[in-house]
């Protein structure tokens, strides 16, 4: 009887033993090292230098050697197309900025290239040309300073008008912004009714 009432009482406590072996802060998992292949390969490369210093001093120096003029061939590449870059970037603006908005370009330039690419049927490059035209007529009236790096936007915020006239360049830079950057489809009609919001008699009256 005892001997039935000890293998019961072990069985409950392999039981127990289990049921808390079973609990997952028990459980042993192996994880994978994403960084395991390159670690060994790292180790073992320093153990075959290592052994070829050893073995070899000899073929280790001239190793070495070629090592470090590798990595000043690849050290001279790198400074060499940084300063190409640097010096492409560099001629590019010495070539292009000179002739941005050339001397001779007045308003009455802008405003018969305008007409011009209306003539063509390019009416959203027109309305560019045209808006450059009424800017110019502008900043001969002291109502707009040019400067060929500012936006049309900057020209309608920082324009010497009342309220109304700034309020009238906007909606016109807006216009020019849908049909030459938006894609809006602008017919002659369309051109037309704008340039006719592009007097610049009409924003000094509102100055």
């Amino acid at each position: 009887m005892q001997t039935v009432t000890a293998a019961g009482r072990a069985d409950s406590l392999r039981a127990a033993l289990d049921s808390v072996f079973a609990m997952p802060a028990y459980r042993w998992e192996t994880r994978e090292d994403p960084f395991g292949a390159l670690r060994r390969l790292w180790l073992a490369t320093g153990e075959y230098l290592a052994h070829l210093r050893a073995q070899n001093p000899v073929a280790f120096r001239m190793l070495t050697w070629l090592l470090m003029a590798i990595l000043v061939v690849i050290i001279a590449h790198a400074v060499w197309v940084a300063v190409r870059t640097v010096r492409g970037g560099s001629r590019r603006v010495q070539s292009v900025a000179p002739y941005a908005i050339p001397a001779s370009r007045d308003a009455a330039w802008y405003g018969r290239e305008s007409a011009r690419l209306a003539q063509e049927g390019a009416f959203a490059a027109a309305m560019q040309a045209d808006f450059l035209r009424l800017i110019l007529e502008l900043d001969a009236r002291r109502l707009v300073a040019f400067h060929p790096s500012k936006t049309p936007s900057e020209y309608a915020r920082d324009a010497t008008l009342s309220d109304d006239g700034r309020r009238a360049l906007h909606a016109l830079v807006r216009a020019m912004y849908a049909h030459a950057f938006a894609h809006v489809p602008c017919d002659r009609a369309t051109f037309e009714a704008w340039r006719a919001q592009a007097d610049a008699d009409r924003y000094a009256s509102a100055h």
